[in-house]
């Protein structure tokens, strides 16, 4: 199966933040991108299927038309990046057609890791089970990455933010993310205090507990209050 062809259907969008700017992903910023994601997620199962493996998903993710990908951008280069995608079952309905375009990276992956196996397995139902589930009007947050020593100064939160922005322009109802639980309080934290909701605590395997984080689309009531 041929990849689909490399193209980003939103409108042209960006937004300062002090001396940076976040705006739209480009296909110039997937190198740095698939870095920003290895520091950020040493060790995590995706950066261990390796640098090829990432740079096909976020390229993926850049050529689903209904696809957000935002990246914070100083002085320096980019400083971090949020992605996600509206209908996300329709994303992974193409993720699960396009499965040959990583089959060369997971093969590799396995080849260093022969380890990692199971766990392609299971994530390879993961997407087959998404590609059959239908939530109206909704959004997911895939991945939020931001550069090690960048950490405090705002840049997640300004992704964050920009992203909900997106999704809302886009007539999503709601945004909704998984994050690992147990240790990982930090990421916990900053997701709650960006004003997602706990929804609930699952198993996404055998050994490894996940908790389901979202956030509703404000009524224009609630919207005008805050005004």
């Amino acid at each position: 199966m041929t990849p689909v062809p490399l193209v980003n259907c939103h409108q042209p969008f960006s937004l300062r933040r002090e001396e940076s700017v976040i705006r739209k992903a480009r296909i110039a910023d997937l190198p740095a991108i698939v870095s920003i994601h290895r520091e950020a997620f040493d060790n995590f199962f995706l950066t261990r299927l390796g640098r090829a493996f990432l740079h096909r998903y976020y390229q993926l993710v850049l050529s689903y038309s209904q696809g957000i990908f935002l990246v914070s951008e100083g002085r320096s280069g980019l400083e971090g990046f949020a992605s996600g995608f509206l209908h996300p079952e329709k994303f992974y309905v193409l993720m699960s057609h396009n499965k040959w375009f990583f089959a060369l990276p997971i093969l590799s992956a396995v080849v260093r890791h022969p380890s990692l196996v199971a766990q392609i397995v299971r994530s390879v139902q993961r997407v087959e089970k998404e590609a059959s589930h239908q939530a109206a009007r909704s959004c997911e947050l895939s991945s939020i990455a931001v550069m090690p020593q960048m950490g405090g100064r705002g840049v997640g939160r300004a992704l964050v933010n920009a992203f909900l922005k997106q999704a809302w322009l886009l007539g999503a109802q709601h945004v909704h993310l998984d994050t690992e639980a147990g240790e990982n309080e930090p990421a916990n934290t900053f997701y709650r205090k960006a004003g997602f909701q706990h929804s609930r605590r699952f198993q996404k395997y055998e050994g490894r507990w996940m908790n389901e984080y979202v956030i509703h689309r404000a009524q224009p009531s609630e919207r005008l209050r805050t005004v």
